[in-house]
């Protein structure tokens, strides 16, 4: 009997998840989806050996007949757009034949073609004397109440309301579904005794959750971060599937392997804050808070303090948990697959969106730098990490010469790569090296940096050199020996050379600067914060 392949998408889920000002709700709309996609097919009479793909947003169905495929595709778009107001793209049906691998492909460029060609779109309709959701600022509103947790009355539309209820406070101590397979795949012991970012330690205790200040408690100064995550060439491995029961256990394991990865440097993060608690009133703080978890895709909010090395350990495991799916499952033809990681440091006030956009575009430009060094070394892209420190309103740096960048981002995950880069574990360890420097001396190694800008354009770089050699003179002979290993270390004593644009032009630049601008977030995930007092 012919089979039929049908695939459905769901469009722009991040803006869907995003339409809200509160980070609870991003949770909620996290938690929708994926209690959509686990249960609706099911729901709608659909068997296990019907549903392939159903993750992430993503469907890839089985039916016996085209016409119950085009039904149930029209049916599945419909409860989606009632469940949670946005829409989904249902390609053509595909027949199977016998070739389940060439089908798959046909249904992805079916998907692709719908996506293109999308017809229906509709804008919210705008009435005179009608109030707008407070959260989104686009919906109209169907609710004025003062919801649990919460000191006032609001506005709220249906889809908000509905993201909203999926994390409501009142059952913190119950989190859905999204959260606790998150919590349990990350730890160990028993979770439901820790104070996770929003929850309240106290039911009598009457205050609406936020997660970012919670969060901020581990800086002085209301420091966050946010890691975005995608992995490197993931369409190849779903591509290399054969069968059907490949790429159903590809899809049923992926979220798992990441959230394996993840647990690593997450168990090293709940040491730190054990520390913590012997300052501070954080009583079993569970640190990580996942906003978005879609297959390989991440949104997660973290401490500062120990961002870069979070970000750095989390490649590290991931690499080393892909491997071992792609060799469990015998997918052959591809090299285990490894990942792209954007940390975004900043206030805890600062917009979450505005942090995941910025973010976004990091990420961007560290895929483009991995796959290009791919395609010129006969290799497959390796993990690579890029990082930013939002300073107040503004984003750290300053305009420079083309010949120059106080920088040497996106780092690489492993080791060095001659000409493109090094690993981000430098950043790591000088900061650890450099501890005991006093905090006058790093100020004139970032004046002295910062004057390189001037001195490029004015084509002077040996004055700038004998400067740096008569500053390092006046350190003391310990101070100075750590200096210039640093320096070395962090792109040498006369910058370092790496290529950065597509017309395979090299500009110089050195991490020195990148570490004095995250000095405050570069800590080892093994060491505790002690252990850095000057």
């Amino acid at each position: 009997m012919t089979q039929y392949l049908l695939a459905a998408e769901a469009d722009k889920i991040q803006d869907l998840i995003f339409r809200s000002s509160r980070l609870r709700e991003v949770i909620g709309g996290s938690q929708l989806l994926l209690r959509f996609c686990d249960e609706v097919p099911k729901q709608l009479s659909l068997t296990k050996e019907q549903i392939i793909v159903n993750d992430g947003g993503s469907f890839r169905l089985l039916f016996d007949s085209e016409d119950k495929a085009t039904t149930f595709g029209e049916q599945l778009a419909e409860v989606y757009r009632l469940a949670t107001g946005g829409t989904l793209t249902v390609a053509e049906p595909v027949s199977v034949n016998g070739n389940f691998e060439e089908a798959a492909k046909k249904a992805n460029k079916a998907l692709r073609r719908a996506k293109q060609h999308r017809e229906g779109f509709t804008t919210t309709p705008h009435l005179p004397y009608t109030a707008f959701c407070t959260s989104c600022g686009v919906g109209l509103a169907g609710e004025h109440n003062r919801r649990s947790g919460e000191t006032r009355s609001q506005y709220l539309c249906d889809d908000c309301r509905t993201k909203r209820d999926e994390s409501d406070p009142a059952s913190a101590r119950e989190p859905g579904k999204f959260l606790t397979d998150f919590f349990e795949a990350v730890l160990e012991d028993d979770w439901r005794t820790h104070h996770w970012p929003g929850k309240k330690k106290d039911e009598q205790e009457e205050r609406d959750p936020d997660p970012p200040m919670d969060v901020a408690r581990f800086d002085p100064r209301d420091y966050i971060a946010y890691i975005v995550a995608d992995g490197n060439s993931m369409g190849e491995v779903f591509g290399e599937c054969k069968r059907k029961e490949q790429l159903q256990a590809l899809s049923e394991n992926l979220k798992t392997r990441v959230y394996a990865g993840l647990a690593k440097p997450i168990k090293h993060l709940l040491k730190r804050a054990e520390d913590e608690e012997k300052q501070t009133n954080l009583s079993r703080f569970l640190p990580v808070l996942p906003l978005i978890a879609g297959g390989d895709d991440l949104f997660i909010l973290l401490p500062a303090p120990w961002a870069l090395d979070f970000a750095r350990c989390f490649a590290k495991a991931y690499e080393e948990e892909m491997r071992r799916l792609v060799e469990d499952l015998a997918i052959q033809k591809v090299d285990p697959p490894t990942v792209a990681v954007a940390v975004v440091i900043c206030k805890a006030k600062h917009p979450y969106y505005l942090a995941h956009e910025r973010g976004d575009e990091l990420l961007k430009q560290a895929k483009r730098v991995t796959k290009r060094w791919a395609v010129e070394n006969g290799g497959t892209p390796r993990s690579i990490v890029s990082f930013e420190v939002i300073l107040g309103s503004r984003l750290g740096g300053a305009e420079r010469p083309e010949s120059y960048h106080p920088t040497l981002g996106p780092y690489w995950v492993g080791d060095d790569v001659d000409g493109w880069g090094i690993d981000i574990k430098h950043l790591v360890e000088q900061r650890y090296a450099l501890r005991s420097l006093p905090r006058r001396r790093l100020a004139q190694l970032r004046a002295h940096f910062d004057a390189l800008t001037d001195v490029l354009r004015s084509d002077d770089f040996d004055t700038w050199s004998q400067r740096l050699d008569q500053l390092l003179a006046r350190f003391p002979d310990e101070q100075r020996e750590v200096a210039e290993s640093a320096l070395a270390k962090l792109g040498g004593r006369n910058l370092y050379s790496v290529e950065r644009t597509t017309d395979h032009k090299y500009w110089n630049g050195h991490a020195l600067p990148d570490l004095l601008n995250a000095w405050d977030f570069a800590f080892d995930l093994k060491c505790s914060r002690m252990e850095y007092e000057e």
